[in-house]
């Protein structure tokens, strides 16, 4: 048996959450002091490298803490920008961090039972999208959902309008006229709007 606990500078668990169900890294999140872990599922060395590895680059310059604890000895690394950095002696990890973690890793509490736990499992991808979303996102996201609406109509009200005029009514033509040069606008600002959104 072996238990594996990746600590990050994520300040939320929340954060932490999101981030985790968008990388298909399965555990339960829980506070650490001031920072937040996730007790991973699979307990095995090499998912613990795993995720410590695809953490450590959502973490910018910031560095996560990986702590396997296995039947003989506990192994705790340094990891930055997706590789270990070092090696880091366990007994001063655990010195410096809250009791938490050691009780986490020694399994005399379960991460279930630690107040404030985010199971990954009761986050859906939709839900991580938004937590992770910044506030210039959102509206970005907002406004270009706006302009999707209004392309919609657009399309419907050209479509309405060629299915009559075919029928040779030149008010029908208008109206289709009106709706494709809408479309087309709505199209732009949809790209417009993304692709300056992208740049954020």
């Amino acid at each position: 048996m072996s238990t594996t606990v990746v600590v990050t500078p994520f300040g939320q668990a929340q954060q932490l959450a999101a981030a985790c169900v968008l990388s298909n890294i399965k555990g339960t999140i829980v506070p650490i002091g001031d920072f937040t872990g996730i007790v991973l599922a699979d307990t095995g060395v090499e998912a613990g490298n795993e995720a410590a590895a695809s953490i450590s680059k959502l973490a910018g310059k910031h560095e996560v803490l990986l702590l396997v604890r296995s039947d003989v000895q506990i192994d705790a690394g340094h990891y930055r920008h997706g590789s270990r950095e070092s090696d880091v002696p366990a007994g001063l990890a655990l010195k410096n961090l809250p009791d938490v973690l050691e009780k986490l890793l020694l399994e005399i509490v379960p991460a279930e039972e630690v107040e404030g736990n985010i199971p990954t499992s009761s986050m859906t991808k939709l839900q991580a999208s938004a937590a992770t979303m910044t506030p210039g996102r959102a509206a970005v996201a907002r406004t270009a959902l706006l302009w999707i609406v209004v392309a919609v109509l657009a399309g419907l009200i050209t479509a309405f309008g060629l299915t009559l005029g075919l029928g040779g009514n030149s008010m029908a033509w208008a109206v289709a006229v009106f709706g494709a040069i809408v479309l087309a606008f709505s199209l732009w600002r949809i790209y417009s709007v993304l692709t300056k959104g992208a740049k954020r």
